[in-house]
């Protein structure tokens, strides 16, 4: 076995025992065991247990395959509605069709905190500079907050992820909507409601607003 497929391997066996039972959940000796590989032989590639947990997000997070024309929809959209719609479709299609990377995110966000900032940094960069080129012009042009693209684009995501998993916990459903597409609907509308809301101009209160979320 090469360096490079024996890492591989650990990895893969990273990802799978890491998305079932989280980080605190399974042990190193726990991966080596599945990987066919000696515990001191995974120290060999990384230095502690937290680096192989980030190896193994960061390498579910590299299979996504973000196409440049779907970020050129997203960067060139004159509408608002057109761009959210289109990142919604990304990010709810990525969710449905990739469970053990949702997990693992969730794991990740509940167990890692900050630590696996960098690594979201390094593949949403590409989401983000698509979207943050508009981000302004809408601000002026339909009200919206002064918003950070990345923050933004985090919080679709944080959307998506815990409105499936809520809905599969208590259904069984995967999606609680009919399509991929529909449910990339719902949540656009959601959030162009939510970031066209004026404070200086809205005299509706924050209950409203939420109760107008609690809809979806």
């Amino acid at each position: 076995m090469t360096e490079i497929a024996s890492r591989d391997r650990m990895i893969a066996a990273a990802v799978t025992l890491f998305a079932r039972s989280g980080f605190n959940g399974i042990t190193t000796k726990d991966i080596a065991h599945s990987a066919n590989v000696s515990e001191s032989n995974i120290f060999r590639y990384f230095p502690s247990k937290r680096d192989l947990f980030i190896a193994a997000v960061d390498s579910e997070l590299g299979k996504l395959s973000v196409r440049a024309e779907v970020l050129a929809r997203v960067a060139n959209a004159e509408a608002p509605q057109v761009a959210l719609r289109t990142l919604f479709e990304l990010i709810t299609d990525t969710v449905v069709n990739s469970p053990e990377l949702v997990r693992l995110l969730n794991f990740s966000a509940l167990e890692l905190g900050s630590d696996m900032e960098p690594v979201y940094r390094k593949h949403l960069d590409a989401i983000v500079a698509a979207s943050a080129k508009n981000f302004t012009k809408w601000s002026r042009e339909y009200g919206f907050h002064d918003l950070s693209a990345r923050v933004t684009v985090l919080s679709f995501v944080a959307t998506v992820v815990l409105l499936q998993n809520f809905y599969q916990v208590f259904t069984g459903s995967v999606l609680p909507f009919p399509s991929v597409k529909s449910a990339a609907d719902e949540y656009a509308e959601l959030w162009y409601r939510v970031l066209s809301i004026a404070p200086q101009s809205d005299s509706r209160s924050s209950e409203t607003v939420l109760a107008g979320v609690s809809e979806y």
